[in-house]
């Protein structure tokens, strides 16, 4: 398996992976972008040449996302694609998910998704993130660790939610809006944009 992101959020990827019976020896990283992560230790198991990563994955094509970023998601996901890599989604054994319709996203440590909630390709619902019934989130959007969606919320692509925030029951925002930590989103938005306080504003 190939972690695709040496970053914080690759480690929790990791344990994950290690927590669902992954030998540690068929692990990877893969980052393009290494030498400003030095601080973590993963074995000299981190692959940034191109050529060695095509080796690794005529092996083993499967690959997740151990990035948060939206841009890094789609970037990471999309080359490894084009090698012919096959993404698989991450679902902790702790998360909840009530929806058929979230098969192709990650759900970290605690995270909820409920019914009828249409989770795009891609989608990370990070730690104690709550998505609720019938919310709509595209391609790519990253819910961070304890954000909550209420009923019906729909969130465009490529959005960053952050910690702790609330977006408010029928609340819509854009594609490439990003959401403060913290703050409650009391009406709707089109992206891109950046919105942070109690209640959201631009």
């Amino acid at each position: 398996m190939i972690i695709a992101g040496a970053g914080g959020h690759g480690l929790e990827v990791y344990s994950l992976l290690i927590a669902k019976g992954y030998p540690a020896d068929s692990i990877y990283f893969f980052d393009e972008d290494v030498m400003k992560k030095d601080h973590f230790t993963y074995g000299g198991k981190v692959i940034t040449d191109e050529e060695v990563l095509t080796q690794i994955m005529q092996k083993d094509p499967q690959f997740c996302l151990g990035v948060g970023n939206p841009i890094h998601r789609k970037y990471l996901s999309e080359k490894l694609q084009q090698l012919a890599g096959e993404y698989i989604p991450i679902l902790s054994s702790s998360s909840i998910n009530q929806s058929l319709f979230a098969e192709s996203s990650d759900l970290m440590e605690f995270a909820f998704c409920g019914p009828e909630a249409r989770l795009g390709k891609g989608v990370l619902v990070n730690t104690r993130a709550h998505v609720h019934h019938e919310c709509e989130i595209g391609e790519y959007t990253e819910i961070g660790p304890g954000a909550i969606l209420l009923g019906g919320v729909k969130v465009g692509k490529m959005c960053r939610i952050g910690a702790g925030a609330v977006l408010l029951p029928g609340i819509e925002i854009g594609d490439e809006v990003v959401v403060g930590a913290g703050a409650v989103v009391t009406k709707d938005y089109t992206g891109p944009l950046t919105i942070k306080g109690v209640p959201a504003k631009e």
